[in-house]
């Protein structure tokens, strides 16, 4: 298919049935639409997922091989056959649950998934040590008489396989849209003024809450215009020190010279100047 004389092809998000994304690729003539379930040949094995995004690009499909590819949009068989691997891999699961118990594998099965024509048994798990599975892989593909992936995982990505709800009250962001993990800090949750405990910043996987990330920046340039704590200030009611701040609304608490500690709007206050007509910080009184 040509866009304006130009040749196109299409960009798919495919999320599997794990919860993992791909990137696939599709003739432009395929009619298929974001929210579609689908077949996909991801390194010549057979998927099936579901159309999270679709964008055309410029040129020519990517040689077989090189990308995931859309085979088709999934049909009442496919749905059926799809249904029928879940069963078959619960039970596949059980299997996995007793070898590993058996072989005494310090490891936590996450899923156990098999490829759309159940060629390949892919089983997640997390361990915090590193384990040698190689020896239980081959054991279970003898029993299952199938190929058997075992595959690593962190607690993260644990995480976004098994979903979950969040302190918001909605499905957790790494299972629903987020395709790849930012970086995370304490720093992030420190410019917040966030309780540093794990019940405030701690998200479902253990980690630190990746939405700590989403307004890091705005109340990062909103708390460059408010004096740092510890600063001398003149405001109407004469001088004293920052004790704490709301950032979002603009405004600061200060602990006045005479003991009283009074609220104020940033635009009311000042720097107060120290000597040599530099502002300056309050020093701590010795008790």
């Amino acid at each position: 298919m040509t866009m304006q004389g130009a040749v196109v092809h299409r960009v798919l998000d495919i999320q599997l049935e794990d919860g993992t994304l791909l990137k696939a690729c599709s003739p432009a003539e395929l009619a298929i639409h974001t929210g579609d379930q689908c077949v996909v040949d991801f390194h010549h094995v057979p998927e099936y997922g579901k159309v999270m995004r679709l964008v055309e690009r410029p040129g020519d499909l990517p040689a077989r091989g090189q990308s995931a590819v859309v085979m088709r949009r999934a049909t009442l068989q496919d749905q059926s056959r799809a249904r029928e691997n879940a069963v078959v891999g619960r039970m596949a699961a059980r299997t996995v649950g007793k070898r590993v118990e058996a072989d005494k594998l310090p490891i936590h099965v996450v899923q156990v998934r098999y490829s759309f024509d159940r060629a390949v048994l892919h089983v997640t798990y997390t361990s915090e040590e590193r384990v040698e599975c190689a020896e239980a892989a081959r054991a279970l593909s003898s029993e299952l008489r199938t190929r058997v992936e075992l595959r690593n995982i962190g607690v993260r990505d644990s995480a976004r396989l098994i979903g979950g709800m969040g302190m918001c009250g909605r499905t957790l962001c790494c299972r629903t849209w987020m395709k790849e993990f930012d970086g995370v800090s304490v720093k992030m949750a420190k410019a917040q003024r966030l309780a540093l405990n794990p019940s405030s910043i701690g998200g479902a996987c253990g980690r630190l809450k990746c939405c700590l990330k989403y307004e890091f920046d705005c109340y990062r340039r909103l708390g460059e215009r408010l004096p740092r704590d510890g600063a001398r200030v003149c405001c109407g009611e004469g001088q004293g020190c920052v004790v704490d701040k709301d950032i979002l609304r603009q405004r600061i608490k200060v602990r006045m010279d005479d003991g009283r500690v009074m609220d104020f709007d940033n635009t009311s206050v000042k720097a107060a100047e120290m000597e040599g007509g530099k502002p300056g910080r309050q020093k701590e009184k010795k008790r």
